[in-house]
């Protein structure tokens, strides 16, 4: 069996930079087994690969995906839900379509085009933002410890300070032990990932929005984290008084060769202590496509 596949680089409109992100379509009525979609993720070896289902269905206006590290499958992922939704809205022949919204394992996800724009598409993102318990000592800044955030149960990041780009550009790793071990979280969130992100305050650009360089790392670093950058924005979000909308410019990947932007939005609820709304936003551009052999028989 072959499957047809893209690749794209997501948080970008630069080819070879943002971040790779193989999109596999997987037609209606085929299955792939878990140990087949490990083995394609593995194959590919970008920190995400998407495994896209009935495309070819015309009436199917939401479209379920799965995401797959070369490691394990996430519930939710910032860069390959945007790079999805720019590929299913901009890119293959349902570009003008009506499809709405991809189902992921953390939810639906409302998708859509951004208008005066046609490059950037936007998304809903499913979360459930905790704040955990234990915070991380901070050896490179001294304005406090890294506090620990979920965006959703299984996706969850140190947040670190860090005083200049010129420190941030000496980071070589991340601040948990084991990324899907380590017991820094609080019960009944343990499971899944803990990235660190690292980040430096830039100011405000022209249109008001707070502007931050950062790096991730996992089990390596990643060039564009989009939920990180959603968990991020969070945090900061709820720092702030009222309700209202924050408004975030990521920039990630520079020290990697892979300069990506992320832009987040998000809104507070009408006391202003709780996340009503995550809006993240972002471009891609496809690089290359081509079809993948499937053995239907390995285990």
């Amino acid at each position: 069996m072959q499957l047809p596949y893209t690749t794209l680089d997501v948080f970008t409109t630069t080819r070879y930079t943002g971040n790779p992100l193989a999109i596999v379509q997987v037609p209606s009525g085929y299955t792939l087994t878990q140990d087949q979609k490990q083995r394609i993720a593995k194959e590919f070896n970008f920190s995400e690969t998407v495994f896209l289902h009935s495309l070819d269905k015309l009436e199917e206006k939401d479209l379920a995906i799965d995401i797959f590290t070369p490691w394990s499958e996430l519930p939710f992922a910032g860069h390959p839900t945007i790079g999805t939704a720019y590929y299913v809205l901009r890119q293959n022949a349902r570009a003008d379509g009506d499809i709405q919204s991809l189902i992921t394992k953390a939810g639906r996800i409302p998708i859509s085009k951004e208008s005066g724009s046609g490059t950037i598409v936007s998304a809903s993102i499913p979360h459930n933002v905790h704040i955990h318990t234990k915070q991380i000592p901070n050896e490179l800044d001294k304005t406090g410890p890294c506090p620990i955030i979920s965006i959703v149960k299984g996706m969850a990041f140190i947040l670190c300070s860090v005083p200049s780009l010129s420190v941030l550009s000496t980071i070589s790793h991340g601040l948990s032990k084991d990324p899907y071990s380590d017991p820094i979280l609080d019960s009944g969130w343990s499971e899944g990932l803990r990235g660190t992100y690292f980040y430096v305050a830039q100011g405000v650009d022209e249109e008001g929005r707070r502007k931050f360089r950062t790096r991730m790392f996992a089990t390596r670093e990643d060039a564009a984290t989009g939920s990180a950058a959603s968990a991020f924005s969070c945090y900061f979000a709820l720092q702030e008084k009222g309700n209202g909308t924050s408004e975030f410019v990521i920039e990630q990947g520079v020290e990697m060769g892979r300069r990506s932007v992320i832009m987040v939005a998000v809104e507070r609820d009408d006391w202003g202590n709780k996340v009503q709304s995550v809006r993240l936003k972002g471009s891609a551009v496809k690089v290359m496509e081509g079809r993948i052999e499937v053995d239907e028989h390995s285990a």
